[in-house]
């Protein structure tokens, strides 16, 4: 490469053990001043519901969307940047996509055989080229992210991942693809003053001055650096960042395009009421220098909820707005959802725990929540997007369950979400690791996962645990571009009436109700003890169709069995639920 970047700034984010305390922040508010985003409104409409597909699961996969032409053995997504795998260009609609595979089926473990590749997309994702399975770099490398470059490398694909270099040391690297789509990537070399620790799990943003900003993890120390360099090569020394993380590899890192850049470092694992958080700072100067790092959310408190920031998180600048998204598991209920956060919405449930679309998995799936998580977010023009993984009704031989993958929208800066729609909707299919790119033309979106067929889990390779033919579990990373033409607001997609079971049960002294309504008219949900003795009124009044939740406090009631009914015209249904004290 002749040309060389102007300034790139590297800040190393270091793991510290599960024992380590973070700061605790109950019910936290970022303390950053923001300006207050601008969002345009709109409506999204339903995509049509698709029928699931019968397929022999031992047979080649089924799938939603296309194939980007990368493919593999090696599924262990989860610690690295599969929530950064995707970019589209908006100069000219190109993509580029990265992923984690291994070209050896039949080995085990942290093996020789684990690959980076790269594919790229000139016409909006209808066809795909990976320059005949190119590597970067062709020797062991693993867990990538990728961002467009900016400034004299405007739109060249930048992937950062760990790999191993001199000596045997596994660091992070940089690979610039420039001119973009050419497929001729160029090594920056890792950092030097690390020590023998290595560097993994990085996560890579381009800024307008050229500069490239990395986070990551070190898996023993115990503090968190920054580095930085004015060339390829050369690196200063160390600084002392403020904060304690975890090891885990997420720690999403963005660019807004003028200047400002931002980092996510979680240390939730997931946290407990008095450890943890996501530790937010930023940049206004590309990276040059960092505000002090807060800790954004650790757990916070929604009525009687108590709710834990787990190891997923991510977030998009709208402007000079970051927006967030957090998985969040109860502290001691089988209770999931995705809260949204902005400085202008404060806290907003994004997708709600529903135990009758997303199910329990019992299984050891390492760094997931119960039932859902994994969220990655961007924008459609001013639309916000938010997809995420659910675990589903149906499992392989081996008892776990397969994951489909879901996405909300939000047309009002976050304050209310769609209904959540399933995008995948696949039997024996496993659709896992959501990537959304950050940048969407209005009126879409654009994403990639990693999907296998006839096996579930995210273990890796062939084994004690998996089927014995290994192209059963061949992996595929696969685009798929959805229109929000064909999506709904939540007041337009109630296709008929529903009570739902209420939450939680047992409950001491409050439970939450939630019904859907599909037809205008007066609705009532009345609460009765078992001499069918009525003890209280939720609800009686005209609603319109959508979905609605009720809560009933039930402090002055004796512990025992209760029933709801929900009554709408000729429609009736009732539920029990108990009250515990």
């Amino acid at each position: 490469m002749t040309q060389r970047i102007a300034a790139i700034v590297a800040v190393y984010i270091l793991a510290l053990s599960a024992a380590h305390a973070g700061e605790n922040v109950k019910g936290a508010a970022h303390k950053t001043k923001y300006e207050q985003p601008f969002f345009e409104s709109g409506v999204v409409k339903e995509i049509p519901s698709r029928p699931v597909p019968r397929i022999d699961p031992l047979q080649s996969p089924a799938h939603v969307g296309t194939f980007t032409s990368l493919t593999g053995w090696y599924d262990y997504q989860s610690n690295g940047g599969s929530v950064q795998q995707i970019r589209m260009n908006p100069a000219n609609g190109n993509i580029s996509t990265t992923w984690m595979t291994a070209f050896d089926s039949l080995a085990s473990g942290h093996n020789a055989s684990r690959r980076v590749m790269h594919a790229y997309s000139s016409n909006s994702g209808a066809s795909w080229t990976n320059f005949n399975s190119l590597y970067v770099p062709d020797r062991r490398a693993g867990f990538p992210s990728i961002d467009l470059g900016q400034g004299p490398f405007a739109g060249a694909p930048i992937i950062a991942n760990h790999s191993i270099i001199t000596g045997g040391q596994v660091q992070a690297t940089i690979f610039v693809d420039f001119p973009e789509g050419g497929g001729a990537f160029s090594e920056i070399g890792p950092p030097t003053g690390f020590g023998s620790d290595e560097t993994i799990w990085p996560y890579v943003a381009a800024t307008t001055d050229g500069s490239v900003v990395i986070a990551g993890s070190r898996s023993t120390a115990a503090t968190v650096h920054y580095a930085s360099t004015a060339d390829f090569v050369s690196w200063s020394p160390l600084a002392q960042m403020i904060g304690p993380v975890q090891s885990g590899g997420r720690y999403p890192v963005q660019s807004n395009g003028t200047g400002r850049v931002g980092i996510v470092a979680n240390n939730n694992n997931p946290v407990s009421l008095t450890t943890g958080g996501n530790w937010f700072t930023e940049s206004t100067n590309n990276g040059v220098t960092w505000s002090t790092p807060v800790n954004l959310y650790g757990f916070r408190e929604s009525g009687v909820d108590t709710f834990l920031a787990y190891v997923h998180s991510d977030f998009v600048y709208n402007g000079n707005n970051p927006l967030f998204v957090f998985s969040e598991t109860h502290n001691t209920l089988d209770m999931d959802q995705i809260s949204f956060w902005s400085q202008a919405t404060g806290f907003k449930v994004a997708v709600a725990h529903d135990p009758t679309k997303y199910f329990f998995d019992a299984k050891n799936q390492r760094f997931h929540a119960l039932r859902l998580g994994w969220p990655s977010i961007g924008l459609s023009g001013n639309t916000i997007v938010v997809a995420f993984q659910a675990f589903e009704a149906d499992t392989d031989r081996l008892g776990w369950n397969y994951s489909d993958l879901w996405f909300v929208t939000s047309g009002n800066g976050g304050n209310t979400w769609s209904t959540p729609q399933n995008i995948t909707n696949t039997r024996f299919v496993d659709e896992r690791y959501p990537s959304v790119s950050k940048w969407n033309p209005p009126g879409q979106f654009n994403m990639v996962w990693t999907q296998k067929a006839g096996a579930s889990g995210l273990y890796a390779f062939p084994g004690a645990q998996q089927p014995p033919n290994p192209d059963t579990v061949r992996t595929f990373q696969v685009f798929q571009k959805i229109l929000l033409t064909d999506v709904k607001s939540p007041e337009e997609i109630a296709t008929g009436f529903r009570l739902n079971q209420n939450y939680p049960n047992p409950f001491n002294p409050a439970t939450k109700i939630g019904y859907t309504v599909a037809q205008a008219g007066l609705v009532s949900l009345k609460v009765y003890n078992m001499l069918g003795e009525e003890v209280a009124t939720l609800l009686n009044e005209e609603l319109q169709p959508g979905t609605y939740q009720a809560t009933f406090n039930a402090s002055s009631l004796s512990s025992g069995v209760y029933m709801y009914k929900l009554k709408a015209g000729s429609y009736t249904e009732s539920k029990r639920m108990l009250l515990l004290k």
